[in-house]
């Protein structure tokens, strides 16, 4: 990385000062040979993250409502044993 030393001209402007008469030369819009062009954008393959999210969002889902299902028929066989005690029996 070079430094180059700036000129601020009066009206705001800025030009630079150009030392070694290479150092401003641009490649432009020319592909260097040693790079290879067919290689130059590597290609990522593999699992997208926003599915691992979904399947973890779903298994929560399914989790949740079996354990729901199981507290509902819990405490409906609780209120059915209280409801068919015969209020005589108890005592």
């Amino acid at each position: 990385m070079s430094t180059e030393e700036a000129t601020i001209n009066p009206d705001g402007s800025q030009t630079f000062a150009d030392p070694d008469p290479t150092a401003g030369e641009s490649m432009g819009d020319e592909i260097p040979e040693d790079i290879p062009t067919e290689d130059a954008e590597e290609i990522v393959t593999g699992t997208d993250p926003a599915i691992y999210l979904a399947l973890a969002a779903l298994a929560f889902v399914l989790i949740f409502i079996v354990l729901r299902m199981r507290r509902k028929k819990a405490s409906a066989d609780v209120d059915d044993f209280f409801s068919n005690l015969d209020g005589e029996k108890v005592g």
